[in-house]
């Protein structure tokens, strides 16, 4: 019984959507067509119909709407615009609320009296509890009677004795039968669940048909106690998965309602009562692939219910073109659909994550798969839903990294299959997943093929070029299926994929090949990914280079300028592999030569070849991308070059930093060297890219300084020197450091003096500390930090200091620089105050005579060779 009574209530929901949306939409059309032929007359006796034509005028009430004007001969099927809870409609309900409050107490009042009137029947014990329950249902019924008697008499609009009175008395006689119905099964347990929820449905449906005559109040009403009763009846069901679809025929009445009457706020009541409804079912463990097909028909009643029409024809901005080209904001019901389509996809991610079950995980792709799907090909002609399949798109890539980060049940049972034996069947999970990318793929670029407009053309596109080759990218990195599938069968797949991105971009249209681009970019992308999956790690830097190659060649052979972004990713990827993985400690101990010299020689040869393909976009981005590359991997492959050759614990210490900073120094001092030519774009990129870099060789330097100092020791580790003298670690940590700092103040004349002055000063200052340490190095052994300085040390230092000072007088005078010049001179004075005020105390004997004689003997001559070239140069000796 109580079964068939459930199936009653739904079997009446369902008629209110067929039967009631008919009704009111062919009401509306009806009244169009009269207004449409009250028109033809007032055309063609305008003082006749002013006779006979009703005044329309503006409903009063909390609710009110804009007068009803009649619509032009282009304009009679178009429903009315929808109305908002905006600010202006609750000052009116508050108007109205502060003139009509009596009626609001009186409602408040009639309604009470059915809960009072049970309430008393039990405390006194005079009527049998069918009785008192008889009695609610009746003072219910009789006031919905006396409602609606008095509004077909007087209305519930017109202004006098009775405004608002019949909505008051219906109102209330909807409350005091839901009040019976809830005591019937509640209090006495007269009736069980299924006719209970019968019952309530039934109240529900009645206040729904009521609110279409009073208004939007008693509709709200109908759908809030309809979507509690489920909850209010009480009792077991064994089906209960039913009562997804009673929910979401509940939001299928409520959205049919606001199509016809344009109550926009019951929409919005509807479908939050029916998702709320079935989120509780879920939780309660109702089943999640229900629930999945639940969100499945929300989204079909909120795409075509709103609208009136089997088939999507959303006119209006989007919401894309509202962000990027600004105008009025999407109508109401596109709203609607982008806030239900991020629901469901939001709750496919929730079910996927929660799933203990490949086959939920399965359903939520599913469900997100089929909203894609129906959004590309279904909204051909609904302009204002052309950007809303983004977001089921990027849910769909989400999933796809989560369940492979999470290692979630169909991530699970795919790598299970690499231990499976010969003849078990191998699993198909990722290839399944990619060809689904694929035929969304496929989709898109059909949306493209027939779109009207450059923008839209190029975003489908550029949708076509994303969504499997993203797929594709994402399995690789979170499913690795090379381990299950085999290396060869997974590049043959991806390989596949960019067969297809090849077909798009011969058959794409699209303004100054932009289409053409985007595939090509993607095909490009898709052989990359598949030369990752069976090359070695030198082989795939080499084709990284090839890609890049091919791109600028392209490029050239049909003037596809946007292929330059895929140019300057794959250049950041050749420098990632390089640095980082494998990286600089894979290039100088694991790997053969021949690997090394493959892996940095062929790519800058590639890379050359490119720059100069490309001498077509000399001031574009991307060749000076290509062009800093060029010298980045050429002081990568040197510093190597060096670490191989030093070897030893050394390397990795305070040389090994050395000449890392010394990559990404010589790569920075590029780019500043290259800012003389190039646009204001182009120096600005250049600046960014030299600024990184310096920042990368500042914080090496500092760490070689503190961490790896050889004369220094941190804590209790030292740092040795090794190699010969002269071209030993020293060299390799501190020399090229110098040098470049030197090239740099030398050759960055363009730059202004201020930087030029501190590169000279820093690489006078590398300079001058290896000189020290080799000094050192030669008195005190591989261990510098050794305590004490011996007399032959310190005479070397002033020795040093000499012949630095004479060889930077002679500088001075070739280049008739008066800096230079001035530099020795302090050099000199330099010198002079160490003997005096350092060797005077640390030496003794005649070393400390043969030093004072040497000194003065070498000022002497300074002095004199420092007059003869001031004199020739026609400057002050001073």
């Amino acid at each position: 019984m109580d079964a068939l009574a459930v199936l009653f209530g739904l079997g009446l929901l369902a008629l209110l959507v067929i039967g009631v949306p008919y009704l009111l939409i062919s009401h509306l059309r009806l009244k169009a067509r009269v207004a449409r032929l009250e028109a033809g007359l007032s055309q063609a006796r305008p003082e006749a119909v002013a006779e006979v034509a009703p005044v329309v005028e503006e409903r009063a009430g909390p609710w009110a709407v804009s007068p009803v004007v009649a619509p032009e001969a282009s304009q009679d099927l178009a429903p009315p615009r929808a109305f908002v809870l905006r600010a202006d409609r609750m000052s009116a309900l508050m108007a109205w609320v502060r003139g009509n409050w009596a009626l609001a107490v009186a409602g408040v009042s009639l309604a009470l009296a059915g809960v009072f009137m049970v309430q008393y029947g039990v405390e006194q014990g005079l009527l049998t509890p069918f009785w008192r329950v008889i009695g609610a249902l009746v003072l219910g019924a009789t006031l919905i009677a006396a409602g609606e008697r008095l509004r077909r008499r007087y209305g519930d609009e017109a202004a006098g004795a009775v405004t608002g009175l019949p909505s008051v008395l219906s109102g209330a006689g909807v409350i005091a039968l839901f009040a019976g119905v809830l005591a019937a099964r509640g209090l006495y347990d007269l009736i069980g669940p299924g006719v209970a929820l019968a019952g309530l449905v039934g109240v529900g449906a009645a206040a729904v048909i009521l609110g279409w005559f009073h208004g939007p109040v008693l509709t709200a009403l109908g759908l809030i106690g309809a979507g509690v009763a489920p909850f209010m009846v009480g009792g077991q069901s064994d089906t209960p998965g039913v009562f997804y679809g009673y929910f979401a025929v509940l939001a299928a009445v409520g959205l049919a309602v606001d199509a016809a009457r344009r109550w926009a706020w019951i929409s919005v009541l509807a479908l939050a009562i029916s998702i709320g409804g079935a989120t509780l079912l879920y939780l309660a463990q109702a089943g999640a692939l229900l629930y999945l097909a639940f969100w499945a028909m929300l989204v079909v009643l909120t795409v075509l219910v709103p609208e009136a029409r089997l088939v999507p024809q959303h006119a209006g901005n989007s919401l894309l073109r509202r962000v990027l080209a600004g105008g009025s904001y999407p109508d109401f019901p596109v709203r609607l659909v982008w806030g239900v389509v991020a629901l469901a996809s939001l709750a496919a991610l929730w079910l996927a994550q929660e799933a203990r079950e490949a086959l939920v995980v399965w359903g939520a792709l599913s469900l997100l798969a089929g909203m894609l799907a129906a959004l590309i090909l279904g909204t051909r002609r609904a302009a204002a839903l052309e950007d809303v399949p983004v977001v089921p798109a990027v849910a769909t890539l989400l999933l796809v990294a989560l369940e492979g980060f999470g290692q979630g049940p169909v991530w699970s049972a795919f790598m299970a299959g690499a231990e499976r034996l010969p003849e078990a069947k191998m699993p198909l999970d990722a290839s399944v997943i990619l060809t689904g990318g694929a035929v969304v793929s496929i989709l898109c670029a059909f949306r493209a093929r027939y779109a009207a407009g450059v923008v839209p053309v190029i975003l489908w596109s550029l949708s076509a070029a994303v969504m499997a080759p993203g797929l594709a990218l994402i399995l690789e990195l979170f499913w690795t299926p090379a381990v299950v599938l085999g290396a060869y069968a997974w590049a043959l797949q991806v390989m596949a994929l960019a067969a297809l991105m090849v077909v798009f971009a011969v058959r794409s249209r699209g303004p100054e090949g932009a289409v053409a681009a985007l595939f090509a970019a993607a095909a490009l992308v898709l052989i990359t990914l598949a030369l990752f999956v069976v090359l070695s790690k030198a082989a795939l830097t080499l084709a990284l280079g090839l890609m890049i190659l091919s791109t600028a060649v392209i490029d050239r052979r049909f003037n596809l300028p946007l292929l330059g972004g895929l140019a300057q990713v794959g250049v950041a990827v050749i420098g990632y592999r390089l640095v980082i993985d494998p990286g600089l400690d894979w290039a100088v101990r694991e790997a053969g030569w021949d690997d090394v010299l493959l892996s940095h020689l062929g790519p800058l040869a590639l890379l050359a070849a490119a720059w100069g393909v490309m001498a077509a976009r000399a001031g574009g981005a991307t060749r000076v991308v290509i062009e800093s590359a060029v010298w980045s991997i050429t002081a990568i492959f040197l510093s190597v070059v060096l670490q191989r050759w030093l070897g030893g614990s050394g390397a990795m210490g305070h040389a090994g930093l050395g000449l890392t900073a010394v990559v990404w120094l010589a790569s920075s001092m590029v780019q500043l060297w290259r800012l003389r030519a190039g646009g204001r774009v182009v120096r600005w990129l250049r600046l960014a890219l030299g600024s990184v870099m310096g920042a990368v060789a500042l914080v090496t330097l500092v760490a070689q300084a503190v961490l790896t100092n050889p004369l220094v020791p941190l804590l209790w580790r030292k740092e040795f020197v090794s190699g010969p003298l002269i071209l030993d670690t020293l060299a390799a940590a501190y020399l090229p450091v110098a040098l470049v700092f030197a090239l740099a103040a030398w050759k960055l004349d363009h730059l202004r003096r201020l930087p030029r002055l501190a590169f000279a000063v820093a690489g006078a200052g590398y300079g001058a500390w290896y000189l020290a340490l080799e000094i050192r190095r030669l008195w005190q052994g591989d261990d510098l930090s050794v305590p004490g300085v011996s007399d032959g040390e310190l005479y070397s230092y002033t020795v040093a200091l000499i012949l630095v000072s004479v060889m930077l007088l002679g500088l001075a005078l070739v280049r008739r620089s008066e800096t230079l010049r001035r530099v020795a001179m302090a050099g000199v004075a330099l010198t002079v105050a160490k003997v005096f005020l350092v060797d005077m105390a640390g030496l003794s004997g005649l070393v400390r005579v043969a030093s004072f004689l040497g000194l003065g003997l070498s000022l002497a001559g300074l002095a004199w060779l420092n007059r003869r070239i001031a004199e020739h140069m026609g400057r002050d000796p001073g």
